[in-house]
């Protein structure tokens, strides 16, 4: 019953400009406008988390690899010294430009050439996932500094068992023991302890 007093003291323009407003409002068709798609355009990538940062980079590497057709271009023989050259100062060049833990495993060892494979052989995992990013860059810069375009980057992971330090009297005396086993005897000879 209020409602119907209110209309009442509300001038009859007024009410039918107010309850108009709500009814288009309500309508879906009347907001929306139609958003224009381009078509053959790619979808780009939010730059707001890592994920797309890291779908980026891989897009980019294997647009990049797979839009050249390297049986065309050319294949200058190049030896394995220039190779080296041509390696560490990628190496150096990185370092100026701040990438130092790339440059210390390009640094690490050191390639060699057989035909137009290079290969390498690193000392972990995490040193070969690195490498990995960053293989489209450094087989573009090898391949247009040395006129070849066939080189192709072989990786080769050589895990080494990390050293075993000894802290313990027991564990001195074992290492010892191994080196020299003689050192038993004189344990027993003069009976001592550990």
């Amino acid at each position: 019953m209020e409602v119907s007093k209110a209309k009442e003291l509300v001038p009859q323009k007024q009410v039918a400009a107010t309850s108009s407003k709500p009814k288009e409002s309500l309508s879906p068709t009347a907001n929306t406008k139609s958003i224009p798609v381009l078509k053959g355009a790619r979808m780009r990538t939010s730059a707001l988390s890592l994920k797309s940062v890291h779908q980026k980079v891989a897009a980019v590497a294997t647009v990049e690899e797979s839009e050249i057709d390297r049986d065309t271009l050319p294949k200058t023989p190049c030896s394995e010294e220039k190779l080296l050259k041509l390696w560490k100062n990628y190496a150096e060049d990185l370092h100026k430009l701040g990438d130092k833990s790339l440059s210390s495993i390009l640094s690490a060892s050191s390639p060699t050439l057989n035909n137009f494979a290079i290969h390498l052989t690193l000392p972990s995992k995490f040193m070969e996932e690195q490498l990995l990013r960053a293989r489209p860059k450094i087989l573009k810069f090898l391949r247009e500094s040395a006129n070849n375009f066939s080189l192709d980057l072989h990786i080769q992971v050589v895990e080494t068992e990390a050293k075993k330090f000894v802290y313990t009297p027991q564990e001195k005396f074992e290492k010892l023991k191994e080196i020299n086993p003689n050192i038993e005897l004189l344990r027993k000879r003069f009976k001592l302890d550990l």
